[in-house]
């Protein structure tokens, strides 16, 4: 079930001190307004009553979505995760038949969203990441480019932000064409190199890029 509670913080504009809804975990079957609000931010959005100021908190909870079979941990502060990964792992775990994640800030908890509401499986949108980065690293080494992130724009369509100290720097299409194919050829080999993995982020890829090349599938994906 979804759980909250109210949290006093302090205004960062007034320094007033207001109370605020902390969710501990959001399950969307029991509370489907929960679901937008999240997407929008709304359930993370702070409004002062004094100044007027607003922000959006980052903090960690556990979002379950019965409807899709998704259960996403947001661990934003970089707090101890072993023991949910320990649970989420586990053979005999409740949430067998789930994609499940475990994701270290707000914005990864974001791009997850983005990610599956597109119907896209995100194992492969980070390989495909993975040689964005190292075309940048390749090439464009001097811009300054330390995160990437997928994202749909108001027409629907897809592509990658391109960040560097907490700007945007350019952007890169999605490549539909090399999605389906790395889904044909890699998905299975991919699932199987890495059945109990719940964090699927940067370094995940890029140990899986390595791991791919030295598989089975590798002539599979040459010319990829």
């Amino acid at each position: 079930m979804s759980q909250s509670q109210m949290q006093e913080i302090t205004c960062p504009k007034c320094g007033k001190k207001q109370f605020f809804r902390v969710w501990d975990s959001i399950n969307t079957m029991e509370d489907p307004r929960l679901k937008e609000a999240v997407r929008n931010d709304e359930a993370f959005s702070f409004h002062c009553g004094d100044c007027g100021a607003s922000a959006v908190l980052h903090y960690n909870f556990i979002y379950h979505e019965p409807a899709e079979k998704l259960f996403i941990v947001c661990s934003a502060d970089g707090a101890d995760y072993t023991a949910m990964k320990e649970t989420l792992t586990a053979e005999d775990n409740a949430f067998k038949s789930y994609t499940k994640r475990i994701v270290l800030s707000h914005n990864a908890f974001k791009e997850k969203l983005l990610i599956f509401d597109a119907g896209f499986n995100d194992k492969i949108v980070e390989v495909m990441k993975s040689g964005i980065y190292a075309n940048v690293e390749a090439h464009y080494k001097d811009k300054g480019i330390d995160e990437i992130f997928f994202a749909t724009n108001e027409e629907g369509e897809h592509g990658f932000l391109l960040r560097g100290h907490g700007e945007m720097l350019a952007a890169v299409e999605f490549d539909k064409a090399l999605y389906d194919a790395l889904l044909e050829k890699a998905l299975e080999t991919i699932d199987a190199l890495s059945p109990a993995d719940v964090i699927i982020d940067t370094e995940w890829a890029q140990a899986m890029v390595c791991l791919l090349y030295t598989s089975d599938a590798a002539d599979d994906l040459i010319g990829v």
